[in-house]
């Protein structure tokens, strides 16, 4: 046997003499090479950039990380005994020597430019105005990416290879960090096919939270200061003058963006984007491109919300113009590109400590783990509680009772724990173990197929019944005035309701007898009950709590077939063909139906005088006509004579859409009292405001002119 056969068996064979299932394919490609040790180490050294490629750029990891270290550790002891087939871009030349002296400084080609920015979301539809003006009214697409909170750097290749790695540093020079950059895995040292001569990428390098958590265990073991935060530490690290001390921190890398290029072959960022990937880079999550600067607008808001997902920092959202040659006519002022802005959002954050994991039942079973922390004051407000969203986040980021964590809220918006900090650990925690059964019915728990949402799947469960009540009461659905949380509940103990239809059965005189109700709070509950039934179909769709049926796709679907018997008689085909519908939300809408206990209550609601189909009013707008027919109407600020829910109800009425963000499609706003972006934007798009009077005369109707006493502290 050949020196170089018996280095690639020693390696990628298993204890029981065979190679490891994964590495068969490898192995077979390797013994046909024969004794030629250059070829096994070029053919050892592309494997491992295309699963460092599936794995950082793709997220898609294609062999355990033990099968993967046996392929590295036989190309370095390959490398070893065969030292002239070493070359400088071997996956195994990541770390190099200890730098002796200070760090080159560096000028960069293209300057680095900073990002102009802003808190306001009136300033950042100003912005998206001013572009659009600049651009004089072309058609302008952005994108979406995630701010990181890390350290701007810039790579260079040179005919695919990595040549140097620089901070940003002012701007215009930064320090050559390219010792440090190569230790960085998610950093490919060689190019995958296509790129061309000389590129240099953009991008963030950063730390994992995960990361430093398990870097904050190691200096509690050596009784040394925990790390601070994940933005120093990867600033620390980027400049150490050892490169294994850099190799060590767990560094990762984002691209962003492009500084010089002979040519990328693409014309939008988008595209740049994707053939980065293509090349080996890992790209930001949750990256979407926006037809409209208001849809981008919109996007970021979302982006905001689902920061829990991630296992990094982040400040902000970089809203980007996507076409390069619109980018190239906008240029730069001497400060900033004006084709990008900075959506930023002020971080607030906390420590403090997890006294429970307590898990609640939705009303379609949906299990969610709530962490139930002890009272800590962020930004204004005490926060006792916070989501942990699933299973798969609270293993993720192991969190456990009674340890400390981080809580933060960006933006002033809902608050997430961040990470939890096990150096101050008790001795004896446990990880959480999530339940198997429904806590409140004790039926055994399933996680969807491929998913990560665990759900109780007894429909008779008290708890899902308890949130379906309330849901079918509240204002976007049934709008039940008096059927809040605690009402249901007694309705639910005293066994007056085991189903929705159940409500419709109430009698005044038993609801009376219940503890702390009375004759006349009965009456009025039994008389919201009784109002509710000429609701109308499309709510009652909503309030049905099909999954993902919400209200915009319970009116869409009402829309069409006018109701919900027509709808029930739907095929999924026919069904995923309608416009914002697809295949998922058809395939649950068919389920439902198809099952004989949802049409046996339908039935019910139905003999019980709740109306199913469009009743059909006439219009009040003129000869038959509606006065906002294919009108779009924004309503923002607080109103005298409506509610949110009563204001966009008649807009539907009157023919109109009332939706939820202002774009140049949008016809009217509506506008009350402490109106506020969405006042800005239509003021920026030009989009004509209405007063409340305005709004009435447009419409032709006095409905509700004797002003009502507005729910305290209502603004929409």
């Amino acid at each position: 046997m050949s020196e170089v056969q018996s280095i690639i068996e020693k390696n990628l064979f298993t204890e029981s003499g065979a190679v490891s299932p994964p590495l068969a394919a490898v192995y077979d490609r390797l013994t046909a090479l024969g004794p030629s040790p250059g070829a096994a180490v070029d053919l050892l050294a592309d494997e491992i950039r295309r699963l460092d490629r599936a794995y950082f750029a793709e997220n898609q990891p294609e062999i355990p990380d033990h099968d993967y270290d046996r392929l590295m550790k036989a190309l370095r002891e390959l490398e070893r005994a065969f030292p002239e087939t070493v070359r400088a871009d071997s996956p195994t030349a990541r770390v190099g020597e200890k730098l002796s002296g200070q760090r080159q400084v560096v000028t960069h080609q293209v300057p680095m430019l900073s990002i102009e920015n802003t808190y306001s979301e009136g300033e950042l539809f100003e912005y998206g105005g001013k572009i659009e003006k600049l651009l004089q009214g072309e058609k302008v697409a952005w994108v979406d990416e995630l701010k990181i909170d890390g350290v701007a750097a810039s790579i260079l290749y040179e005919n695919g290879v990595l040549t140097r790695g620089v901070t940003r540093g002012d701007g215009i020079q930064g320090d050559d960090i390219t010792d440090n950059v190569r230790t960085i895995r998610d950093v490919p040292l060689r190019l995958a096919d296509g790129a061309p001569e000389t590129l240099e990428v953009r991008g963030e390098i950063y730390m994992p939270n995960s990361e430093l958590i398990r870097l904050n265990l190691i200096q509690a073991e050596k009784g040394e200061k925990p790390f601070a935060n994940t933005r120093n530490l990867t600033a620390g690290s980027i400049k150490q003058e050892d490169p294994a001390v850099c190799a060590a921190r767990g560094l990762r890398f984002f691209a962003h963006s492009v500084g010089s290029t002979d040519g990328l072959g693409v014309s939008t960022h988008s595209e740049f984007m994707e053939k980065l990937r293509r090349l080996g880079f890992a790209t930001s999550p949750l990256m979407r491109r926006c037809a409209t600067f208001a849809a981008a607008a919109a996007y970021a808001r979302e982006m905001i919300e689902r920061l829990h997902e991630l296992d990094f920092e982040t400040d902000g959202i970089v809203l980007k113009v996507d076409d390069f040659g619109q980018r190239a006519r906008l240029g730069s002022t001497s400060k900033f590109p004006r084709w990008v802005i900075a959506y930023k959002f002020e971080k607030y954050e906390a420590e403090t400590t997890v006294r429970e994991i307590r898990v609640q039942v939705g009303k379609t079973g949906k299990v969610t783990p709530v962490a139930e922390l002890d009272p800590v004051e962020i930004a204004g407000s005490v926060v006792s509680r916070a989501s942990l969203h699933n299973a798969d986040e609270i293993a993720r980021k192991d969190i456990r009772v009674g340890d400390r964590v981080v809580v933060e809220k960006a933006g002033k918006i809902i608050p997430h724990v961040v990470r939890a900090e096990p150096e101050h650990r008790a001795a004896g925690s446990r990880v959480y173990q999530f339940p198997s059964e429904c806590p409140a019915c004790g039926t055994a728990l399933v996680k969807e197929e491929g998913g990560i949402l665990i759900r109780c799947p007894n429909a008779q469960c008290p708890a899902q019944l308890q949130r379906r009540v309330e849901f079918f009461a509240s204002k976007e659905a049934m709008d039940i005035d008096g059927l809040g949380g605690k009402a249901v509940a007694l309705l639910i103990e005293s066994g007056l309701i085991r189903s929705i239809v159940d409500l419709y059965r109430l009698q005044v005189d038993e609801v009376s007898r219940l503890p702390r109700m009375g004759k006349k709070s009965a009456e009025n509950l039994i008389a919201a009950i009784e109002k509710s039934k000429k609701a109308g179909p499309a709510r009652l769709l909503n309030a049905l709590a099909l999954r993902n049926v919400g209200e915009q796709t319970a009116r869409v679907l009402i829309a069409k077939y006018k109701s919900i018997e027509n709808l029930s008689a739907a095929t999924r085909e026919e069904l995923s063909t309608i416009p914002d519908i697809g295949g998922v939300i058809a395939e649950n809408i068919a389920d439902f139906f198809d099952d004989p206990e949802n049409i046996a209550l339908l039935d019910e609601l139905r003999a019980l005088g709740v109306e199913t189909e469009c009743a059909g009013e006439p219009a009040s707008g003129g000869e038959g006509e509606l006065p906002l027919d294919g009108k779009t109407l924004v309503v923002t600020g607080t109103l005298i004579r409506f509610s949110r829910s009563e204001i966009e109800e008649l807009i539907r009425r009157k023919g109109g859409k009332a939706s939820k963000s202002v774009s140049k499609k949008t016809d009217w706003v509506v506008a009350g009292a402490e109106a506020g972006s969405k006042l800005a934007a239509a003021r920026q798009l030009g989009v004509p405001v209405l007063s409340e009077e305005e709004f009435l005369e447009l419409i032709g109707s006095a409905a509700r002119t004797e002003p009502e006493e507005p729910e305290p502290g209502r603004l929409f």
